[in-house]
């Protein structure tokens, strides 16, 4: 999956600071797993589950303590430009109550076509 950053940055305003972090490097890397992406979409479309939940509990190595509020809201930019603006063809997104513990995440959206 291709991930324009420099798109990204402009789609998503404030989120040049996250380019240098661990988590958006690793988000990069990840993205490629094509079996990743199909899980995600999976749980997308037919659980109306947040990617951004599905890939916390899949990267439960590196998020497994509480995340600033910029980072929560960078991540969340991350999958909102991975699913709606990088070829994947969805348009709009619901938000909806998640309250994951660990990272604080309290509500995340998933996508629709």
């Amino acid at each position: 999956m291709e991930f324009d950053v420099e798109s990204f940055t402009k789609t998503y305003k404030g989120t040049s600071w996250f380019l240098d972090s661990s988590y958006f490097k690793e988000f990069l890397k990840d993205i490629k797993n094509n079996e990743l992406i199909k899980n995600l979409i999976f749980c997308n479309d037919y659980l109306k589950f947040p990617p951004v939940v599905t890939y916390l509990k899949y990267r439960s190595d590196i998020y497994n303590t509480k995340l600033e509020k910029r980072e929560k809201l960078a991540l969340g930019a991350c999958f909102g430009f991975l699913f709606k603006f990088s070829g994947l063809g969805y348009v709009d997104s619901k938000s909806v109550w998640v309250g994951d513990k660990v990272t604080d995440i309290k509500n995340a959206s998933y996508f629709t076509k």
